[in-house]
Parts: C-alpha cells; structure tokens; sequence
C-alpha cells in the first residue's frame, strides 16, 4: 500500500496559536485555567490540554474568577465584555483571520450595512460574526437561501474562514445576481482554501482518502464531504483506533489529510498504523 500525505495536514496558524496561549497562560497562572468553550474542534487535543490543567466551561456557566480564555473561533462583543468583567485574567485567543473579518464587519455595518454571513448558523465562529453586527444579520448555507433574503438596500456577504470554497461561490454569484451593488469580501481562510484544493486534487490520485478530525470540526467535514463527491471511498476518523482496517486493506493507494484542528501527534499515530498493513 502506498501513503500519500496531505502537505497542509494538521493545525493552521490559528489553532497553534490558541494552544500556544493557552498553554503559556497555564505556566504564567497562579490558579485554574479555563476555556471558554471548547479551545478548538478535536477532543483527542481537549483531553490533552484538560489533563495538564486547562479546562473548558461551558459557554452558559458562570465566569470564574480565573484565567479564561477566548476560544479561537471568537466571541460576541458582549460575551468578551462579560468575559472581562468576571475573570481574573482574560486571553483572548482569537484566530486573528477571525478577529480581522470582525473588525470589517462593525466597519459596513456602521455605514448602514446589513451583513449577509456565509456558514453554519450554529457554528461558533458564525456565533460570534453575527454578534459584531449592529444592523440585521442573515446566515446562509446555500445559494438557494438567497432567494429567501427580504429585500435590502445595502449589503456585505462574508463568509465563515472554514466555508466551502466552492459553496462560497455560489453563494457570491447568486447574491450579486440578485443585489448587483452588494459588496462582497473573500474572507475563507487561505489555510482552508489549500486544504479543499489539495484534496480535490488528491481523489483523483487515490483508491481511499482518510480525513482525521473531529467530528464537530467544521472544515474537517468539509474535507471529508470534498472526498465523497469525488467519488472514492472517504472515512472521516478522529484517532486511529477508529481506522476501517479491513476495508483499507484492498487500497492501493491511500490519502491522508486532517483538518485544521487535529494535532501532528494523532495524525502520526494514523500513519503509523496504516502503514503495519
């Protein structure tokens, strides 16, 4: 069996940087440390980060008043004040790509935009987007959820760092069939935009593809979506204990790729298994 490795496997510059601050916030701190929320989509990485002392509350309970840390998908504005107003110590740990399409979108929505948001309504990041407008917000999934906007004057699409390439730019094409003056701003993570290219790229290369991640990580189902609409077997895995053994035995070339939130030692782990058969 051949291996074939995704070059952008693995964490991107926000997740290491979130697990970076959170951990350098553990040495620094002289009590408990918590996250609010989950610090990022991959339990094998929770478990990890909550046996050295870094634990996550959930986003309903009350602030302790401890080191708390801003996930990296981000928070609303009146989360983080709430936030900042109960801990002890607040480290915002925001993906700074986060954090920028923040700032743009006070920005339009000041000048009388309404904000048209790309992405998934319950996700995190999308939760906290919709929380930085002070017009009216509206979150698709779709190009077809375009034709239920009400009518608006003035209106900027964004979309969610971890969006559907593809997905996006049905998305763009019909929001500026419909409004021709809407403004629209390429705000997909460029860490997302190589991971989607490369494994469309990789199916055609390969019998099988498995994905390593979290089930609830957004851009890891995404990849894994990308692999069964190229029409190859594709198994999404969050270690390797969850590995399809049998199935994989009759490939004779199989991609790996991880998402943005799956630590390089899980991802070794699944290679290392892989390559016993």
């Amino acid at each position: 069996m051949k291996i074939l490795l995704a070059k952008s496997a693995g964490f991107c510059m926000g997740v290491k940087r979130a697990i970076d601050m959170a951990y350098s916030a553990a040495n620094e701190a002289n009590g408990e440390v918590y996250t609010h929320g989950p610090l990022i989509h991959n339990p094998q990485e929770l478990d990890r980060l909550d046996g050295d002392g870094i634990k996550w509350l959930d986003e309903d309970a009350d602030i302790p008043n401890e080191t708390v840390i801003v996930r990296a998908h981000g928070v609303a504005p009146n989360v983080l004040a709430r936030i900042s107003a109960a801990a002890s110590n607040l480290v915002d740990a925001t993906c700074p790509k986060v954090s920028a399409i923040h700032e743009r979108i006070e920005d339009f929505s000041r000048q009388g935009f309404d904000v048209v948001i790309a992405g998934d309504p319950d996700h995190p990041e999308v939760v906290g987007l919709v929380g930085h407008v002070v017009t009216k917000s509206y979150v698709l999934r779709s190009a077809d959820e375009v034709d239920t906007l009400p009518e608006l004057e003035k209106l900027v699409l964004v979309a969610q760092t971890t969006q559907d390439v593809e997905n996006y730019e049905q998305i763009r094409a019909r929001i500026l069939e419909r409004f021709p003056d809407a403004r629209a701003l390429s705000t997909i993570c460029s860490a997302t935009t190589r991971r989607q290219t490369e494994v469309r790229r990789m199916v055609d290369e390969v019998d099988a593809m498995v994905v390593i991640g979290g089930r609830n990580s957004a851009n890891t189902k995404r990849l894994h979506a990308i692999c069964q609409e190229g029409g190859i077997d594709a198994y999404l895995v969050e270690s390797a204990s969850e590995l399809p053994l049998e199935k994989l035995k009759t490939a004779s070339v199989v991609g790996v790729t991880a998402g943005a939130s799956t630590p390089r030692w899980v991802i070794k782990e699944v290679l290392e298994t892989l390559e016993k058969l």
